[in-house]
C-alpha cells in the first residue's frame, strides 16, 4: 500500500519523477488547451498534475499546424502535458510525434479504449483490444520514435462482462512492448462511460504488474481519488468529467493530503468544499473558461460550441444545471454568453452534489 506523506504520494509513479500521482483524462471535446489552463488555474503551485490532450488522430495531425489547429494548441510554455495519439499505422505516427515533440510533451498516450463508431472502423480506440500482439505493436512504434514516456489508457474488458485472464495478457504485452504506464478505464467498452467502476479490477492487475497502473472512472470526488490509492493500492487516479464541474479537484486532493500551498490568486483561501462554496466557484470558472476560450481560439462559434460542451458535462452536477445549460444554448454571441452567465450568478441560489449517476 502506497505510504503517504503531506501531498506526495509514494507509488510506482515516482520513478517516472510523480509524486502527485493524480490526473486530468482526456476527453473530446473538452481536453483543449483553455480546459488544460482551466485546470492549472485551480492547481496549487508547488503540484506537478499530468494534463491529457483529448484524442488527437495520427492522419490528421501531419498536415495540421501546431499554432492554429485548435486541438494542437498549447499554452506557452505548458509543461506535463500529454498529447494521446489515435491510430495504428507507423507512418502517420511517426511524423505526428515529431511534429508534436517540438512543444516539449511530457509524454505520449495511445488511445485504446474509446468505443465510439468512427474509430472502430479504423481499427483504432478499443477495437486495438481484440488483439494484444497487434496493439503491443502498436506501442513499439510509439517508443521508436518519442524521446518521452510512453502510456496506453484502455478498457477494463470488451465484453458486458470482463475477462481478467486476457484483459491481464493483454496489459502484459503493453508492458512488454514498452508502455511506461497504463490507464484502465474500470467500464467494459459495453458500458461507454455509464454504469458502476470496477476499481477492484485495476487492483487486482496492478497487484500482478511491475509498471504503474492509474485508475480510471466514476472518480467525482477527492475523497473517490484519494481513497483509490489508499484502499486499493492503484499507482495513480485519472479524474475525467467531474474536472469539469469542480475543476479545483487536484486542489482539494492536495489539501486532503496535507499540502497548504493554494494557487495563483488564492492566498489565505481553502479550496471549495460545500455545495455552496462549490456553486458559487463553478460560475467563476464558468467566466474563467470563456476568458481564456477567447484568448486562445478567438472563433466565435467555435468558443460557443467548446464552451456549451464544457457546460453540458458539468452543469450536471449543478442544483439548476440544465436551466444554466438552457441559458448558454440561447446566447447567439460571446457577450451574451457572459452577460447570461453573470446574471445566473447574480439571481440564483446556487448549490453542487457531491455525486451524480453517471449515464
Amino acid at each position: 500500500m502506497p505510504e503517504i506523506i503531506p501531498y506526495v504520494l509514494k507509488t510506482r509513479f515516482n520513478k517516472l519523477g510523480i509524486d502527485f500521482p493524480f490526473m486530468i483524462a482526456p476527453m473530446v471535446g473538452l481536453s483543449h488547451v483553455a480546459f488544460r489552463e482551466l485546470i492549472k488555474s485551480y492547481t496549487p503551485k508547488n503540484i506537478n498534475a499530468l494534463r491529457f490532450t483529448e484524442m488527437l488522430s495520427t492522419r490528421r495531425i501531419p498536415n495540421e499546424k501546431l499554432e492554429t489547429t485548435h486541438e494542437l494548441k498549447t499554452a506557452r510554455n505548458e509543461a506535463f502535458y500529454i498529447p494521446q495519439l489515435l491510430g495504428n499505422e507507423e507512418k502517420f505516427i511517426a511524423p505526428s510525434i515529431e511534429k508534436l515533440l517540438i512543444k516539449n510533451p511530457w509524454g505520449f498516450d495511445i488511445n485504446m479504449g474509446c468505443p465510439v463508431s468512427h474509430t472502430l472502423k479504423h481499427n483504432w480506440g478499443v477495437r486495438l483490444m481484440g488483439s494484444k500482439d497487434y496493439a503491443a505493436q502498436i506501442v513499439k512504434i510509439v517508443k521508436k520514435y518519442s524521446s518521452v514516456p510512453v502510456s496506453v489508457k484502455l478498457r477494463g474488458g470488451l465484453a458486458e462482462d470482463e475477462d481478467f485472464d486476457y484483459l491481464y495478457s493483454f496489459v502484459s504485452a503493453l508492458a512488454d512492448g514498452g508502455a511506461d504506464f497504463l490507464t484502465i478505464h474500470a467500464r467494459t467498452r459495453a458500458q461507454k462511460h455509464s454504469g458502476d467502476a470496477n476499481w477492484q479490477l485495476v487492483a487486482d492487475i496492478r497487484n500482478k504488474m511491475s509498471i504503474p497502473i492509474i485508475a480510471n472512472g466514476n472518480i467525482q470526488t477527492a475523497q473517490d481519488a484519494v481513497e483509490l490509492i489508499q484502499n486499493y493500492g492503484v499507482d495513480g487516479a485519472m479524474i475525467a468529467r467531474a474536472a469539469t464541474a469542480r475543476p479545483w479537484i487536484l486542489w482539494q486532493i492536495s489539501e486532503l493530503l496535507g499540502n497548504t500551498e493554494v494557487p495563483d490568486g488564492f492566498e489565505g483561501r481553502n479550496a471549495p468544499s460545500t455545495p455552496e462554496e462549490e456553486g458559487a466557484e463553478y460560475l467563476k470558472a464558468c467566466l474563467k473558461i470563456l476568458s481564456i476560450m477567447i484568448d486562445y481560439f478567438q472563433d466565435e462559434a467555435y468558443i460557443l460550441e467548446k464552451f456549451r460542451f464544457f457546460a453540458a458535462t458539468g452543469a450536471r452536477w449543478f442544483q439548476f444545471g440544465h436551466h444554466f445549460w438552457r441559458l448558454t444554448m440561447r446566447a447567439k454571441n460571446v457577450a451574451q454568453l457572459r452577460e447570461s452567465i453573470v446574471n445566473f450568478s447574480e439571481n440564483s441560489q446556487n448549490t453542487m452534489s457531491k455525486k451524480i449517476k453517471m449515464i
